[in-house]
């Protein structure tokens, strides 16, 4: 329990680490894109998970949220995602791609006409520009998933019942924060319910936040009677609300939240977060005591059916986080739980089969159930995929081992204190009755045990590699490869 508060802890101090300068967070970025179709340039903020991942995955891919009147929203969107999906190691939401689109022109772009001049139905262009221009940019630069939200307030939110009403597909999820279904005496809002009876809809999402913009003296008793333009906001909203009760048959998945002490100017933040969490719904395991003492492969089984569910949900395959089911495993391991630890790295390997840690941590499995020889192949097949030098050093230790017993005179070139490089956190090395020891403030001190020349393990704790790095004889710096990560330090001079 310990190690796992101090993995927490670690993770709250990460961004701040992790910023480019001692001056600055930085949570994204601005870019400017040529848009062909409205024939001028389009700013977008733009976030990356990467950026704030304790130990970002390459390779990884994510969904992506756009955010209409990116300028208001894309910060708070940002900071709700990225402490539900990251910080203290919170699994509530998927870690995703956020995408601020500001505004130029927001009249023209979030209110289009439903028919031309000639009496023809067009596309809105902006429509065009987040589909055929917009979206394809961000899935050329980014590793995104095949699963995109839409995120619009007011006229925004006017644009996402458009957009899910015309071209219900280009998103799978939609945000809508008190939308102005009233605009163009409620055209859309008409059109909107004559179209989404016919529209397949299984599998979409749409939340709605609605504000309490009633004058006031207003009760909801008297505003279905009220007909005045003070109230025609809300009421408008409450009319689509009934209408998609009532036509249930699209497979739409709706949730419609009132808020009755927020404005039209405060409830967007509520909203994201309410809408956020409708959404995932079922993105959060519960794991229960009974789950964490479990010693059986059941916690596998469950992990394995959990993430089978969310890989339905979002449409395309999903696994637990490799480096968490690891960590798990070999906690289990340390236990003695050895059916609890054979189901979790024989899940990782199932889940990522390229990964030469895999099959790395199943051979150390092997090796605490002292079968050498299946350890040897396991170890050999990390190799294949990558020329590990700690899988190395292990493979030689169990096929050539050696008696490696330094001196108290050759461990001192090991010793002293070294800083992590990604949390500015001292660990001391010194010697105690012949024993090399490590030291860091509110742990528990532990031995290393040598291996071969300038490599150790940590005494009692399987996966744990430490390679020292030597220049004239003496350490200089050292990489611990473990269940949790790979962390580098430095000798402090």
């Amino acid at each position: 329990m310990k190690k796992i508060l101090f993995i927490i802890f670690l993770a709250a101090i990460h961004i701040a680490a992790n910023a480019q300068n001692e001056e600055s967070i930085l949570i994204g970025k601005k870019a400017t894109i040529f848009s062909n179709t409205l024939k001028e340039n389009r700013k977008i903020w733009i976030y990356d998970p990467g950026q704030t991942a304790i130990n970002p995955i390459a390779g990884k891919r994510y969904p992506v949220v756009y955010v209409l009147d990116g300028e208001a929203h894309f910060l708070s969107m940002v900071g709700m995602i990225q402490q539900l999906s990251q910080a203290n190691g919170n699994t509530i939401l998927p870690e995703m791609i956020v995408v601020g689109i500001e505004n130029t022109n927001r009249l023209r772009d979030l209110t289009p006409s439903l028919v031309t001049t000639d009496n023809n139905a067009r596309v809105n262009p902006f429509v065009n520009f987040l589909e055929t221009e917009l979206i394809p940019y961000i899935d050329k630069n980014y590793n995104t998933a095949a699963y995109r939200i839409l995120v619009g307030h007011s006229l925004g939110g006017l644009t996402a019942i458009d957009i899910l009403t015309n071209s219900p597909k280009l998103f799978n999820a939609y945000i809508a924060i008190d939308p102005s279904m009233w605009y163009d005496d409620e055209k859309f809002l008409n059109n909107t319910i004559s179209q989404i009876p016919h529209k397949n809809l299984q599998g979409t999402r749409l939340f709605i936040g609605t504000a309490n913009t009633m004058p006031v003296g207003m009760t909801f008793a008297n505003l279905g009677k009220d007909k005045s333009a003070e109230t025609q906001h809300i009421r408008s909203i409450f009319k689509l609300d009934n209408f998609i009760k009532g036509n249930s048959n699209t497979g739409l998945k709706y949730l419609l939240k009132y808020y009755e002490n927020e404005s039209h100017i405060s409830v967007p933040l509520i909203s994201e977060y309410d809408g956020l969490r409708f959404i995932f719904d079922y993105y959060l395991m519960d794991i229960t005591e009974k789950d964490l003492k479990d010693s059986t492969s059941l916690i596998a089984t469950k992990y394995k059916q959990h993430y089978s569910r969310i890989s339905n949900e979002m449409g395309y395959k999903n696994a637990p986080p490799e480096a968490f089911i690891n960590y798990i495993g070999y906690d289990a391991l340390l236990k003695k739980q050895y059916n609890r630890a054979e189901a979790l790295f024989q899940l990782n390997m199932e889940n990522y089969p390229n990964s030469n840690q895999v099959y790395d941590s199943y051979a150390d499995y092997l090796i605490a159930r002292s079968d050498s020889m299946n350890a040897v192949a396991y170890y050999k097949k990390a190799l294949a995929i990558k020329n590990d030098i700690t899988t190395q050093s292990k493979l030689v230790a169990l096929t050539h081992p050696q008696n490696f017993s330094p001196s108290i005179n050759e461990l001192e070139k090991y010793t002293g204190v070294y800083i992590l490089e990604t949390y500015k956190i001292a660990v001391n090395l010194e010697i105690r009755e012949g024993k090399l020891l490590a030291k860091v403030q509110g742990q528990e001190d532990d031995e290393l045990t040598p291996v071969s020349k300038d490599i150790f393990g940590v005494k009692n704790k399987q996966g744990y590699t430490i390679t020292f790095q030597m220049v004239d004889g003496r350490a200089v710096a050292f990489t611990s490869v473990q269940p949790d990560g790979i962390f580098k330090a430095v000798l402090k001079k």
